[in-house]
């Protein structure tokens, strides 16, 4: 089964893929979860929403992690999506199923898939 998660395991694994998302303008969801593997729920929702939202996903061990305590996470599995820009999250508060998830994937996401990096704004000479 394809898989479009992307895995942070430290801060500077998540900073890495925040810039990713702020350089191609992704919104984001990061799941947190204290399982083994990856979930076939997880991929399955990763390729549906390739190139309209970055999922990414962190293995929290028992004790939690540097990750979790930065968003205040204490129970697992738990997801927070990051819309459009703002850096502020919104975390999913319902039983993670796939149609729940889905849902949730849904309002984040972008409605086109970005195909290319956003051109950077050219600053403008005033005459």
């Amino acid at each position: 089964m394809p898989n479009f998660v992307e895995r942070v395991k430290t801060v500077q694994e998540l900073e890495a893929a925040q810039a990713k998302r702020r350089e191609w303008g992704l919104p984001m969801v990061l799941i947190f979860s204290s399982s083994g593997a990856t979930s076939s729920t997880l991929k399955a929702l990763s390729t549906a929403y390739r190139r309209r939202l970055l999922v990414v996903e962190h293995k929290a061990g028992k004790g939690g992690s540097e990750v979790a305590r930065r968003f205040g996470v204490t129970a697992f599995p738990a997801v927070l999506g990051f819309p459009g820009e703002q850096d502020e999250p919104v975390a999913f508060e319902k039983k993670p199923t796939y149609n729940m998830l889905d849902g949730f994937f849904r309002k984040l996401a972008l409605k086109q898939a970005v195909l290319r990096k956003p051109k950077p704004e050219a600053p403008k000479e005033e005459l």
